[in-house]
C-alpha cells in the first residue's frame, strides 16, 4: 500500500496532466477544426504520393516549396490507415505528445521535478500548442524534434558530470556510468539535423548550441574542455544529417519562394533601413500578452500567446531566468532550494536559464523579422520554452512561501495550481471547441462548405459531378476533395460566376456554394438544368446556400448550338482546346458600359498553365479594352469536357473594333498558337468587327 501511495504522490499529478493533455488533442479530431485548409490537403497529397506512387523528393515544390520530413511521417501513416487527413492529424497529435513528454523530461533534468511538472501543465492547457497539435502542418513536428535534441543534449552533459569523478554527486541521476555519453550527443545531433526537415526556424534555433559553448568558453573553459568534443560529435552529426537537403537547396537556388519573400525587412537592414524591423520587433512582443495572431485560420483574432495570469507568471520567470544567469556565481538558482551545487555551477542552473532565454529569443526571431501576422506558426519554435518561465514563477513562489512558514514540502499549495491549470484547461477547451471552430470565418478557412458537399457525395455517389468553387486550382479546392472522398470520383472544377467545365454527352451531378453561384452571364445556359437539392447550413454561415443540380451535357451542348455563333471553318488552339462558338450577350454596349462576351470549348487535352484572353483591337497598337480570365484552371481538363468561359470588358470610346480570343501560357506569356482547318493561322481568333455606338 504504501508503495502506491508513493507512487500516486511522485506520479499521480504526472498521469492528470497527460491524461488532460490527451484528451484535448484527441477529442473531435475529425471536426475540429471543421474541415480542411488547403495546405493541409497539400500535405496530405503528398503524403499519399509517397505511398502510391513511390515519389521521393527531398524538397517538395509544390506552394512556396515545402521541406519533406512531415509528408514522410504522414505517408506511413496513410500506409496504415488509409489516405484521409484523420491520418496527418494523428501525426501531428502524436508529435505534440512526444514533444510535452520530451519538455518534461528536459525541464526536470535542467532545472526540478516541479518546475517540470508545472511547465508541463501549462504546454498541455494552453491555446497555442493545441492549435499547433490539431493541424495537419509540418510546423507542428518542430517543437518535439528540437525539444528532443535539447533533451539528448543535456542527458550527455549530465552522464558527463557523474562520469567525472572529480564532479561526481551520489545518487543525483539514474544514467548509468557504464554508459557512454556519445550515444546521447549523437542522437541530439540526429534529431537536431532533422529540424532542417520540418521547417524554416529550425535554421536559426540550432544556433542555441554553438552559442552556449562560446559562453562557457568565455565563463568556464574547463568545462568546455570537459564537453567540446562530444558537443562537437552532435554538432557534425546535425550538419551530416541536414547535408543533403542544403546541397540539394544549393543546387536549385530559386527554388525557396518563401524565404525571399520573408526577407524584406532584413534587405532593407542591408540598405541602413532599420524601420520595419524594429516595427515589426515592437509588434511581436506583444503577442506575449497584449495582442495575437490576427488570422482566424491558426487562431482566435487578437488572442496573445498567454493568458492574464499566466502572462504576469512569464514576465516574472523572465526577470527570475536573467536574474540566474547574472547572479553572482555560487546562489540559489531558481527552484534548487537552496541545495548545494558543487557539480557544473555555471552549468545548473545558469547554464539552463541562459539556454532557456536564448531559446525563447531564438524561437520568436522568425516573427520579429517578419511582424505578428501568422505568428502562431512562424513562432513555432518558442511554444515549448514558452511555459517554461511560468512554471519557475510558481516554483520560485512556492519556494518562498516554505522559507517564511513550516508547510510540509509536499503540500505547497497543490489546490491553488490545480485550480490555475484547471481553468486553463477549460477555458482552452471552450476557447478552441465552442468559440474557435464554430465562428463562421473559421468554417470560411476550413472549406466547411466543400467539405459538406463532398460528404453529400461520400453518401449519394456518382459517376460525374461538377463544383463551382472560388478556388478551382488542382492545390485548393480538388486537394481538399481527394482527401475527404471516401473513394476516387470523377468531378471538374470551375468557378462558376464566370465558367462552366462539364463532362461531354454524360448525367453530371453539379454543385453552386453561396461564395461561387452560377453567375448571372451564365444562367441562359442553364435551361436544360435539374434542381435536385439543397444543403443545408448553418444560418450564420457565409458559403451558403449549395445548390445541387443534375445536367445532361449533350443535352445542354444541343441547346447551345442555338446560341452560340460557330466558326466558319474548324478552328483549335494548340492541340489543346477547340473552339466551339461564342456569344456576344451585349452587342449594344456604349462607351463605358459592360461588353460581354461568352466563349465555347472543347477540351482536346489538359493545358496546365493556360489563361484565356479577349480583346477588343483597334487594327494596330495595344488593345483598347481587354480581360485575361479562365476559371476552369487548365491542369483540370479531360479530354471531351465542355467550356464555357465569360469574358467582361469595359466598352472603349466609340468606333469599330475586331474582337479577338486566344490563349497563352501563364509563365512564359507566350500565346498558343491557332489552327484553321489543321493549318496555323496566327496567335488569336478573330470572331468578328464590334461597332461601339455613342
Amino acid at each position: 500500500m504504501s508503495v502506491m501511495q508513493g507512487f500516486g504522490k511522485r506520479y499521480g499529478w504526472l498521469l492528470l496532466v497527460l491524461l488532460t493533455a490527451v484528451s484535448l488533442h484527441l477529442t473531435h479530431i475529425t471536426t475540429a477544426p471543421p474541415g480542411l485548409t488547403h495546405d493541409e490537403a497539400d500535405h496530405g497529397i503528398t503524403a499519399w504520393s509517397i505511398v502510391d506512387e513511390g515519389v521521393r523528393d527531398i524538397y517538395f515544390t509544390i506552394g512556396y516549396g515545402r521541406e519533406p520530413l512531415y509528408d514522410y511521417l504522414s505517408a506511413g501513416m496513410m500506409a496504415l490507415i488509409g489516405p484521409t487527413f484523420f491520418a496527418g492529424r494523428l501525426v501531428s497529435v502524436f508529435a505534440s505528445l512526444i514533444g510535452l513528454a520530451a519538455l518534461y523530461a528536459w525541464v526536470k533534468l535542467a532545472f526540478s521535478r516541479r518546475a517540470a511538472l508545472l511547465t508541463l501543465a501549462g504546454a498541455a492547457t494552453g491555446f497555442w500548442p493545441l492549435m499547433t497539435a490539431r493541424q495537419m502542418l509540418r510546423s507542428s513536428l518542430l517543437p518535439a524534434l528540437f525539444t528532443l535534441a535539447v533533451l539528448f543534449f543535456w542527458r550527455g552533459l549530465r552522464q558527463i558530470e557523474i562520469r567525472d569523478w572529480r564532479l561526481e554527486i551520489a545518487g543525483q541521476s539514474s544514467i548509468s556510468n557504464r554508459q557512454s555519453p556519445i550515444l546521447k550527443f549523437f542522437a541530439a545531433g540526429i534529431f537536431l539535423g532533422l529540424t532542417f526537415y520540418v521547417y524554416l526556424p529550425a535554421r536559426v534555433l540550432w544556433a542555441l548550441f554553438p552559442l552556449l559553448l562560446m559562453y562557457w568558453a568565455l565563463v568556464n573553459r574547463p568545462l568546455l574542455r570537459r564537453v567540446w568534443k562530444d558537443a562537437g560529435v552532435m554538432l557534425a552529426t546535425g550538419v551530416l544529417t541536414a547535408a543533403p537537403l542544403f546541397i540539394y537547396l544549393f543546387t536549385h537556388a530559386n527554388i525557396e519562394r518563401r524565404v525571399k519573400e520573408l526577407s524584406g525587412p532584413l534587405t532593407a537592414v542591408t540598405h541602413g533601413n532599420f524601420q520595419p524591423l524594429l516595427q515589426n520587433t515592437l509588434a511581436s512582443l506583444q503577442l506575449f500578452t497584449f495582442n495575437g495572431d490576427s488570422a482566424w485560420r491558426y487562431n482566435l483574432p487578437g488572442r496573445p500567446f498567454l493568458g492574464p495570469l499566466l502572462g504576469v507568471l512569464f514576465y516574472v520567470g523572465v526577470g527570475l531566468a536573467v536574474f540566474t544567469v547574472f547572479k553572482r556565481q555560487g546562489g540559489k538558482g531558481v527552484g534548487e532550494q537552496g541545495r548545494k551545487t558543487i557539480s557544473l555551477a555555471p552549468l545548473l542552473p545558469r547554464s539552463p536559464a541562459l539556454f532557456a532565454l536564448g531559446w525563447l529569443l531564438a524561437g520568436m526571431s522568425p516573427v520579429f523579422v517578419t511582424g505578428p501576422e501568422l505568428a502562431t506558426t512562424q513562432a513555432i519554435g518558442a511554444q515549448s520554452v514558452l511555459y517554461l518561465f511560468p512554471a519557475l514563477t510558481l516554483v520560485w513562489i512556492g519556494d518562498w512561501r516554505l522559507e517564511i512558514r513550516d508547510w510540509r514540502r509536499n503540500l505547497q499549495s497543490p489546490i491553488s495550481v490545480l485550480l490555475l491549470f484547471g481553468a486553463t484547461a477549460v477555458l482552452t477547451a471552450n476557447a478552441y471547441f465552442h468559440t474557435w471552430a464554430n465562428a463562421p470565418e473559421v468554417r470560411v478557412q476550413y472549406e466547411t462548405t466543400l467539405i459538406t458537399e463532398l460528404r453529400y457525395l461520400n453518401e449519394h455517389p456518382v459517376n460525374h459531378a461538377a463544383i463551382s468553387t472560388i478556388t478551382p486550382a488542382p492545390e485548393h479546392s480538388p486537394a481538399v476533395a481527394q482527401m475527404a472522398l471516401h473513394s476516387p470520383m470523377d468531378i471538374r472544377w470551375f468557378n462558376g460566376r464566370s465558367s462552366l467545365l462539364l463532362p461531354a454527352n454524360t448525367q453530371t451531378t453539379v454543385f453552386f456554394p453561396g461564395f461561387a453561384p452560377l453567375g448571372e452571364g451564365l444562367t441562359r445556359y442553364w435551361g436544360t438544368a435539374v434542381p435536385i437539392a439543397t444543403l443545408p447550413m448553418r444560418p450564420d454561415d457565409a458559403d451558403r446556400p449549395v445548390q445541387i443540380y443534375e445536367i445532361d451535357t449533350g443535352a445542354a451542348q444541343a441547346a447551345w448550338q442555338s446560341q452560340f455563333i460557330p466558326p466558319a471553318a474548324p478552328t483549335q488552339i494548340s492541340d489543346a482546346l477547340q473552339f466551339l462558338g461564342y456569344d456576344v450577350q451585349t452587342p449594344e454596349a456604349r462607351p463605358g458600359d459592360p461588353f460581354v462576351v461568352a466563349t465555347l470549348w472543347q477540351v482536346k487535352r489538359p493545358l496546365p498553365q493556360a489563361q484565356l484572353f479577349t480583346h477588343l483591337w483597334s487594327g494596330a497598337g495595344e488593345p483598347v479594352a481587354q480581360q485575361d480570365l479562365l476559371d476552369a484552371p487548365g491542369a483540370g481538363w479531360q479530354p471531351g469536357d465542355l467550356l464555357i468561359q465569360r469574358h467582361e470588358l469595359t466598352a472603349p470610346a466609340a468606333g469599330s473594333y475586331q474582337l479577338l480570343v486566344g490563349a497563352y501560357d501563364q509563365v512564359s506569356g507566350v500565346r498558343y498558337p491557332v489552327f484553321v482547318d489543321g493549318r496555323a493561322q496566327s496567335d488569336a481568333i478573330l470572331l468578328q468587327t464590334i461597332t461601339i455606338n455613342p
